[in-house]
């Protein structure tokens, strides 16, 4: 395993697959970039934040040994095979787990949406972090929406249902308030947000928690798909 620069073509190469597009976007967007390889397989550690993040696109237990084996700290492993998970799980207690699907763009057109549909003001990112479970960083998401594209539909000059883009560059967080759901608005602001993607000249995915099957329902009304399984763990190593 050696560490190898980040390059045009690296980015591009991990383009090709809907399991690397994860480390595609770190690359792009996150500061403190490392990337390793063995030749077929690749890990990527970054630190956002104050925050350890490392991903892993490989088949290979041993090259996950490898990684984990040069890891230290506490460290949250983001998107990545569901044998890594069981791998770490029998050296280590996991601090916290997430088990998710994969979703990706098919490659179909996606309808774009009528509607009052604006990029959500960073100035509600508050309002963005209560709309997830896990209570987001406020600072965070507006430095997602400072990078990336977002999407809200208004209703009286006030959004009522939003997506944004994760810092590695997938859907998420998705929210429509209470009162204003089951009127299809959630369908429109991800077509909104996914055709924004596709004109930037990358692929929409999103990494939907297992239990979510309202998301993934709608997923397939924007043509994302099901391609694998991916977990989230954090996990404090020696």
């Amino acid at each position: 395993m050696k560490k190898i620069p980040v390059t045009k073509q690296l980015i591009d190469l991990f383009g090709q697959q809907p399991q690397s597009l994860i480390l595609q976007g770190y690359c792009l967007y996150a500061p403190q970039v490392e990337v390793y390889t063995d030749g077929v397989s690749y890990a990527l550690t970054t630190n956002i934040r104050g925050n350890n993040h490392c991903c892993i696109y490989s088949s290979d237990i041993g090259f996950v040994s490898q990684v984990v084996a040069s890891l230290h700290g506490i460290w949250e492993f983001s998107g990545v095979p569901t044998f890594v998970t069981h791998f770490v799980k029998q050296q280590h207690p996991l601090l916290w787990e997430t088990s998710c699907y994969l979703y990706c763009w098919d490659g179909k057109p996606i309808d774009h949406p009528q509607g009052d549909i604006r990029a959500m003001d960073p100035a509600l990112a508050q309002q963005i972090s209560d709309g997830t479970h896990y209570h987001a960083e406020v600072e965070e998401i507006k430095q997602c929406l400072a990078m990336h594209p977002s999407s809200a539909l208004y209703v009286d000059d006030k959004p009522v249902c939003w997506c944004i883009l994760h810092w590695e560059q997938s859907l998420g967080m998705l929210y429509t308030l209470p009162e204003h759901r089951h009127k299809g608005y959630a369908l429109k602001v991800m077509q909104s947000l996914c055709n924004k993607v596709i004109d930037r000249g990358a692929t929409p995915y999103a990494y939907i928690v297992t239990s979510n099957v309202a998301s993934m329902s709608l997923a397939a009304k924007y043509n994302l798909v099901k391609v694998d399984c991916a977990d989230y763990f954090q996990v404090d190593l020696p």
